[in-house]
């Protein structure tokens, strides 16, 4: 073990050194952001990860304690592009709510992270927003600030936010009707959702745009009625494509083309999903390019899969799996295996400062609990011949 691998270890405050990295032969490695022990992190979920400015990646997740229905928010930092990780540090919580749908926009050095923060039991009638932000790469961080919000019940926000071209701040966030007409939900199946955009000039006061729905078959009773959890990415200056869960058998597709204000009626997508969100990318050393990480199958969380489209979403290439229906490993692990069914959801892109594609998810164990992963490769990795 090298002196400069040992003084970056200090420096990030590694709890465990002992998470494997696995490699392959192609490029795809893969890991480990935090393991559930089984007790004050049992369940690690819904994380997001970006690249601050100074190169370092930030993930920020949601974390249940054993038997514990509340969720707080944590955060851990890689300064080695996601091989090794820091302890996890506690961003956000509340004694008696849970805190959820952690999200993050980078302004330069500023980095942002807002939570949505609900009723424990979560009632499906009111929820609020919260924010903090850090100067110095997630050293300190402000007290927290509850933001107005346009609707009642704020949900599936839980996308990394966008600085546009213009200089204007972008955020996709999802609601549920219900409430606005005075009803409160029981389930996540009779919830209906609609979709659209806060944009903000300062990341902190927002304002409403767009409300995408739509009336289709669902493909199980408990999947949600509407669209949610948007997903965003600026393909050209003004023109942005946003992705969106459903209840049916395929994710839906909206575009607007001019910085957020107004959308396209929303369509099916080529990419098949149910219940469960993407994640979108655009490459930087390609514009034109995007990727996807979502769920490629028609009822099931799993398998993980990523795509490439080289026109700015309006084709992809063939999915490659990431992750499979495993509650131990990805695919580019040892220890994987193809037997056992587990949640490999939510997942969350950005990209390492040497240009490689770096994705995180939640993966459910079957020990019970769950793990965040990573998983890195070059772009080139997800159109290459995948061997049998």
């Amino acid at each position: 073990m090298t002196l400069p691998f040992l003084v970056r270890c200090v420096v990030l405050g590694l709890s465990a050194l002992s998470f494997s990295l696995a490699r392959g032969s192609d490029g795809f490695e893969t890991g480990l952001v935090i393991a559930s022990d089984g007790a004050e992190f049992d369940r690690n979920g819904i994380p997001c990860v970006a690249r601050l400015a100074n190169g370092h990646l930030m993930a920020v997740w949601t974390t249940s304690a054993k038997g514990s229905q509340t969720g707080h928010l944590y955060f851990s930092l890689s300064a080695d592009a996601g091989s090794t990780w820091s302890k996890p540090r506690l961003l956000l919580k509340d004694a008696e709510r849970k805190d959820g749908d952690p999200n993050i926009v980078i302004d330069g050095p500023r980095v942002f992270v807002y939570s949505t923060r609900v009723s424990v039991p979560n009632a499906i009638s009111k929820s609020s927003v919260f924010a903090l932000s850090s100067d110095d790469f997630g050293a300190t961080w402000s007290a927290p600030r509850e933001l107005a919000m346009p609707r009642q019940y704020v949900v599936g926000k839980q996308h990394k936010g966008l600085k546009l071209s213009n200089g204007t701040f972008l955020m996709g966030i999802s609601w549920d009707n219900w409430p606005e007409r005075g009803f409160t939900a029981k389930a996540e199946g009779e919830m209906d959702l609609s979709s659209g955009v806060l944009l903000s000039k300062d990341a902190l006061n927002w304002t409403l745009h767009g409300e995408l729905h739509t009336y289709l078959e669902k493909s199980t009773p408990s999947s949600i009625n509407g669209l949610c959890e948007p997903a965003v990415v600026e393909v050209t200056q003004g023109e942005i494509l946003m992705l969106l869960r459903s209840g049916s058998s395929r994710h839906y597709e909206s575009r607007s083309r001019d910085a957020g204000l107004t959308w396209s009626k929303p369509e099916p997508s080529a990419l098949v999903g149910h219940n469960t969100p993407t994640s979108l990318w655009r490459l930087e050393q390609s514009p034109h390019a995007i990727v996807a990480a979502w769920n490629n199958h028609p009822i099931n969380r799993y398998p993980l899969s990523v795509a490439l489209s080289p026109d700015g979403g309006r084709t992809w290439s063939p999915p490659r799996i990431v992750a499979r229906a495993s509650s131990d490993a990805a695919v580019g692990s040892p220890a994987v295996t193809k037997d056992k069914v587990g949640q490999v959801s939510y997942p969350s892109l950005t990209q390492t400062r040497g240009g490689r594609v770096f994705l995180v998810w939640q993966s459910f164990q079957a020990r019970g609990g769950r793990d965040i992963r990573w998983a890195r490769f070059p772009a080139a990795w997800i159109t290459a011949a995948e061997k049998p």
